[in-house]
């Protein structure tokens, strides 16, 4: 189809989940712009305002169905952050942690998310958009090796949903990582956790464990050292639950350049982060037995925003030289009240 009828057909549809979702969005608006992909939300209350960022694209190109339905997806599974993730025990634990736990919490938060999008109701169609989505990024890019440590992230995402009971085109890898009995661990207690709070919580442990584990300090397979208690706040409590609470701010901010970050910058340029800690509880900057600091560095972005920008790269209006006028780039901005 032309690109111009996919994104009319995005709208559309995000369009009726929009009126199926009962007032839980205030605004819903769309911005065709620049080359990123992305959301910018802010709760207020229980309602949502979300802006959806999709790159620039040349209106006269051809937009194979598959790629539309992961477009649906990809927004669908940003809506659900919208929903369901709380910005401040993520933003507070990439702060006290860096960037790699940071990652861990994507890795861990995106499955759990889109389970809840699934079971609200919202969009009937979402677990198979999601399926489609997950086994396009893996199409495209293949998947990680067991024991690439700073692609872990990646592969919780990954394996978090095949628990979510998609069908998944890769065999999975868990069982092959030196860590295999820590990330079953962490994927268990994500599938208990009931908000954003507790998945930082265990993405804390796990980076404890990883850790543990490459000094050589047998950590697999123990409990956590200091395992937080299991009666966290419930789906209305102050972390917001289903609706993160009354959190209020906007959870994916753009950066000076206009890339979105979700929380306070998780965008996959950033992936080792600076490891403070004074006390015994928090990382240092210690190098692991056998492993640098940049072993956490540089893995694969958990969230698939670099697919999508990825997929509409070859229909940017920046690279076709000479294009009709209806598709030049212009800023679209659609607002349901």
């Amino acid at each position: 189809m032309l690109a111009i009828n996919a994104k009319r057909g995005v709208e559309s549809t995000l369009e009726r989940v929009f009126n199926n979702a009962g007032g839980r969005f205030d605004t819903l608006e769309f911005v065709w712009s620049g080359s990123t992909a992305g959301i910018v939300f802010e709760r207020i209350g229980a309602t949502v305002k979300a802006k959806i960022l999709f790159p620039a694209i040349n209106e006269a190109s051809d937009i194979p169905r598959a790629k539309f339905n992961n477009l649906i997806g990809y927004a669908l599974h940003e809506l659900g952050h919208a929903w369901f993730t709380d910005n401040d025990p993520w933003d507070d634990a990439r702060r006290e942690h860096g960037g790699f736990v940071a990652n861990l919490i994507n890795g861990l938060e995106d499955p759990r998310i889109e389970l809840k999008v699934i079971e609200s109701g919202y969009a009937p169609n979402s677990h198979a958009l999601f399926e489609d989505l997950t086994n396009s990024v893996l199409a495209k890019h293949g998947y990680v090796q067991a024991d690439d440590l700073k692609n872990v992230p990646f592969l919780l995402a990954i394996e978090g949903r095949r628990l979510n009971g998609y069908h998944i085109n890769v065999p999975s890898v868990i069982d092959d990582a030196p860590w295999a009995s820590d990330l079953h661990w962490a994927l268990g207690e994500a599938r208990k956790a009931t908000n954003t709070n507790r998945i930082a919580e265990i993405a804390i442990e796990l980076y404890k464990r990883l850790k543990q584990d490459e000094e050589g300090g047998g950590g697999k397979g123990d409990k956590p050292t200091d395992k937080p208690d299991d009666g966290e706040e419930g789906e209305s409590g102050d972390q917001g639950g289903d609706q993160g609470g009354d959190q209020g701010g906007v959870n994916v901010n753009p950066d000076p350049d206009g890339k979105p970050v979700k929380g306070d910058g998780q965008d996959g340029d950033d992936q080792g982060g600076d490891e403070g800690g004074k006390d015994g509880d928090k990382p240092t900057d210690k190098p692991t037995k056998g492993r640098g600091k940049s072993d956490f560095e540089g893995g694969r972005d958990p969230e698939p925003s670099d697919f999508i920008e990825g997929e509409l790269a070859d229909s940017d209006v920046e690279e076709g030289g000479s294009i009709p006028n209806v598709a030049k780039p212009r800023f679209t901005k659609f607002t349901w009240r």
